[in-house]
């Protein structure tokens, strides 16, 4: 009878999972959950217009497919011949990222890029989970699902066929790394990182705020980390297609952007915010920062090495944001990861805060519904503000018509002037039968060639009464393309006997500049 009881039990016993397998298939499937609303949620967000998110999505797409059809990592790329990015000089300085998409792009084209891109955002939201439970904050899931709700340039950046969301991602891998002590990560990440992001910088930088949060908490000095997180990012500069125009380029064209005030004007991204924009489109983030701060005040503890890591990384981006308001794609995560670890592991009693009627057994419950309902409710109105943006971006179509009509009737390679640097990534997108003036930045050009830049602006803001001569003589191009935005031009363009509209459209206007007489 003993056998038979002793039987039994076994036999309850194989059949019952384990407290611990049954909190593995736990964690398991959280972190499946987390990559599944993270990709869907960018997935259809990206697939509710016909566009992309922002203008240089387009040059991102198209590069990605000349990777895949020319076959080779150093693509040749005749496109913008006379700036920085010539033949001779051009450096694809987001490459891994290009890498990654090219299959998917040549499968897919526009909406393989945007279900390539909307599994890395669900690649970050699973990692963050994992790297949330892993330093101990409960309720991770809740907190994870929170990046959708602390800021709306956040995520709305982070749906960009850009570099944004892969970045980020690295970086919370390289936390990981971090806190579990696997040195050895930092290696292939940081080399990674360097050949995914001109801003390669970040990932060592954050390295050392890691070590330097270790040497205040745990009194200790680590050597590895900033030793093998610099060894990969040189690695990563050194072993690249193309080195050395590389380090070139970064000097170049991350010098001009030191001093903006007395350089050419670039694109809004990097110019900061105002107080007002910042505090109504990123109120959740600073709030999480402020409640960090606070944190040990109310446990009555002091900070540990990762939250004192995290928010020394959330005062950096913090204060990038505040220089460029680009770097909203990171500093609003930092201060959710730092106000995760600050309260999400607290061992706070919730109840001495509370009178005494309502000091009941599910008071404490009551802190994670909250949560959970604060983050739905303001998750709701991000993705909605978000998807509201959207709709006023422009269509898959814009500029496509001026960009085939100019692919029909020119000579191959034969040189475009536009009015407008902000639209070469469309007709490079729509067309790659061209060249382009100008491009991607301005300064690419206006460093290049100084001169051929001031008269390229002196042109385009209509101050030059007869443009066709120096469009035709100086630069070399037969024809002009132009959005209809650019009233001054196009009325001296009109006044103009050597220049004829051979195409219009609600976009986009085209001119041919007649030959010289001596020409004809």
């Amino acid at each position: 009878m003993q056998e038979l009881t002793g039987l039994a039990g076994n036999i309850v016993h194989m059949e019952r999972p384990t407290r611990t397998a049954t909190a593995s298939i736990t964690t398991w499937l959280s972190i499946v959950l987390l990559f599944i609303v993270g990709a869907t949620a960018a997935f259809g967000l990206l697939m509710s217009v016909s566009g992309f998110a922002g203008n240089d999505d387009y040059y991102h797409v198209q590069m990605a497919l000349q990777i895949a059809q020319q076959g080779k990592l150093r693509v040749d790329f005749p496109w913008l011949p006379d700036t920085l990015l010539s033949p001779e000089q051009f450096v694809d300085h987001h490459l891994l990222y290009h890498l990654y998409l090219a299959p998917w792009v040549y499968w897919g084209g526009a909406v393989g890029a945007k279900l390539a891109h909307a599994l890395l955002i669900g690649a970050l939201f699973a990692c963050v989970g994992i790297f949330l439970r892993t330093i101990g904050v409960r309720h991770s899931v809740v907190w994870t699902v929170a990046l959708l709700s602390v800021s709306t340039p956040f995520l709305y950046r982070s749906l960009m066929i850009r570099t944004q969301a892969p970045a980020l991602l690295l970086l919370v891998i390289t936390l990981y790394a971090l806190y579990t002590e696997r040195d050895s990560w930092l290696i292939p990440l940081a080399f990674g990182f360097s050949w995914l992001y001109n801003g390669f910088i970040l990932l060592p930088a954050i390295v050392v705020l890691y070590t330097l949060a270790v040497g205040i908490a745990d009194r200790r000095f680590l050597w590895r980390p900033v030793t093998f997180a610099l060894l990969g990012m040189a690695l990563g500069l050194i072993i690249n297609p193309y080195f050395p125009n590389n380090l070139f380029f970064i000097v170049s064209h991350l010098g001009e952007k030191v001093d903006l005030a007395n350089s050419v004007r670039v694109g809004n991204e990097w110019y900061p915010y105002t107080t007002e924009a910042l505090m109504d489109n990123s109120l959740g983030s600073l709030l999480l920062l402020g409640a960090a701060f606070l944190a040990p005040s109310f446990r009555r503890s002091g900070r540990d090495k990762i939250e004192t890591a995290l928010l020394l990384v959330a005062l950096l981006t913090l204060a990038m944001v505040l220089r460029s308001r680009r770097f909203i794609e990171y500093f609003p995560a930092f201060a959710l990861l730092v106000g995760a670890a600050a309260w999400g592991r607290s061992t706070l009693d919730w109840r001495a805060y509370f009178p005494e009627q309502f000091q009941t057994r599910w008071l404490p419950r009551l802190v994670p519904l909250v949560l959970a309902v604060s983050v739905l409710g303001l998750g709701w109105h991000t993705v909605s503000s978000v998807q509201a943006d959207l709709q006023d971006t422009q269509g898959n179509d814009y500029l496509a018509g001026a960009a085939q009509w100019l692919q029909a009737n020119t000579e191959p390679n034969s040189l475009v002037f536009q009015t407008d640097w902000d639209d070469f990534p469309y007709l490079f997108y729509h067309n790659t039968h061209n060249t382009y003036l100008v491009g991607l930045d301005p300064t690419y050009l206006q460093m290049a060639n100084p001169d051929l830049w001031n008269i390229w602006v002196a042109i385009t803001q209509g101050d030059v009464e007869v443009p066709s001569v120096l469009i035709r003589d100086t630069f070399n191009a037969r024809y002009v393309v132009s959005d209809t935005h650019h009233a001054a031009f196009a009325a001296r363009a009109d006044a103009d006997p050597a220049m004829v509209v051979v195409y219009r459209d609600a976009n986009s206007i085209v001119w041919q500049v007649k030959a010289a007489p001596t020409e004809e």
